[in-house]
């Protein structure tokens, strides 16, 4: 029973580490101990009771969805497309090592070791950041459930049934589960490529009215310059000497400010960031908000994707301006960068707080949180987390005289 239960919790601690890997899970480790020890338990007792394996393969995606949070229908796909590609490698391994060894215990163990190993090898390679699941359609969720589902369960089945029809056939029977497993992966991929595509055009196009309101504007501050050299010429002629340059200097400097921050717009190249930067200064123009924005090129471009670049941007920028606008804050100031430092992608957002004791910095990103009336639900920062949890970042929070500060970056140097 020993052999049986490390076997087993060897296999169950493959198949469910290399689904956290696809499904970019961070800080898993006593997740994945516990889960595993969990399934691998109850595993060994069904398999001594003589329960069906469908119940095993039940008790795994049970552990995937209560430990890892997880929603059901992505927890049966990727048990059944990692356990799929898992019995792809382990029927290569056991062709070669049925010319070696004779112990069934033996080969199981090695096989595991093996698989743990090239698991661990695939975790530390670039490749692995570039396969994930990917939210998709509900209908061709569940297609891909019952795909995957149905190859792994009738392998298991003749294994069971008759172990000597997998062994005696193990090369043509890898040979067409590869095959299967490629195109159905590929098809999965394209898929998402294309749902990810529509994403962006969809995002462009809504941004588009935004974009043409930043160019008008740019236009007319450029005829407000006949405007600009005709009030000059009237304050040279009505003030008196010895203030002109002082009053030219200061008319000339507010000017300037209110220039910059629409014509600095130009200069961001992600069209998502602009839209929203712009947005968010004619709204903090209304409530009279002082919005202060640095933004780097190229720095979230290869890390989020447009969705996730809006709703990220927009979710921090609307906390900020609930914060700010309270009747109790005095200093209305927000500020915004977007940088890269040392391979990091920064992204910074600063606002003044009406009252750093209302805050509950340890409750912040739970789901439904609000420091607003009684009443008012909040999922914008816990959206945040899941975001960033999603693409593998970090959120560093902290209040700094009465200043509360997200720092969210993602490091591109860490495997």
């Amino acid at each position: 029973m020993l052999i049986h239960f490390i076997i087993n919790f060897l296999d169950t601690f493959n198949i469910i580490y290399l689904w956290a890997i696809f499904a970019k899970k961070n800080n898993i480790i006593l997740k994945l101990i516990g889960s595993t020890l969990t399934a691998s338990v109850l595993m060994t007792i069904t398999e001594r009771l003589g329960i069906h394996f469908i119940v095993t393969y039940i008790i795994i995606i049970l552990a995937l969805k209560i430990f890892f949070e997880r929603d059901l229908k992505d927890a049966i796909l990727g048990f059944f497309f990692t356990a799929f590609i898992m019995m792809i490698f382990q029927l290569m391994l056991l062709t070669i090592m049925n010319e070696f060894i004779s112990d069934d215990n033996i080969k199981g163990i090695i096989t595991e070791l093996i698989m743990l190993t090239s698991i661990l090898v695939y975790s530390r390679m670039n490749i692995s950041k570039k396969i994930s699941y990917k939210k998709i359609n509900s209908n061709i969720l569940i297609y891909f459930i019952s795909t995957f589902s149905i190859y792994a369960s009738v392998i298991k089945t003749m294994w069971n049934y008759d172990d000597s029809i997998v062994v005696n056939n193990l090369l043509f029977i890898v040979l067409i589960l590869s095959i299967l497993g490629i195109s159905q992966t590929v098809i999965y991929f394209n898929i998402v490529k294309g749902i990810k595509e529509r994403e962006e055009l969809r995002l462009s196009n809504e941004y588009n009215t935004v974009i043409n309101e930043i160019v008008q504007e740019i236009k007319q501050r450029q005829h407000d310059f006949n405007n600009y050299k005709n009030t000059i010429k009237g304050i040279i002629e009505v003030v008196d000497e010895e203030k002109i340059k002082q009053t030219i200097t200061d008319y000339i400097k507010d000017e300037d400010m209110n220039d910059n921050h629409i014509n600095d717009l130009v200069y961001i190249d992600n069209v998502i960031i602009r839209s929203i930067v712009y947005n968010n200064l004619v709204k903090a123009k209304k409530f009279n908000v002082n919005l202060k924005y640095i933004i780097e090129n190229d720095v979230l471009d290869d890390t989020l994707r447009y969705h996730d670049i809006s709703n990220l941007l927009s979710n921090l920028l609307n906390n900020a301006f609930d914060e700010v606008t309270k009747d109790e804050c005095v200093d209305k100031e927000i500020e915004v960068k977007i940088f890269k430092e040392k391979n990091i992608s920064h992204l910074i957002i600063k606002n003044k707080i009406a009252n750093s004791n209302n805050l509950n910095l340890n409750e912040i990103f739970a789901r439904g949180y609000s420091t607003k009336d009684k009443g008012t639900r909040g999922y914008g920062l816990y959206n945040v987390q899941q975001i960033v949890n999603a693409n593998k970042g970090y959120i560093k929070l902290n209040v700094e005289n009465e200043e509360l500060i997200f720092d969210i970056y993602f490091n591109k140097s860490s495997g």
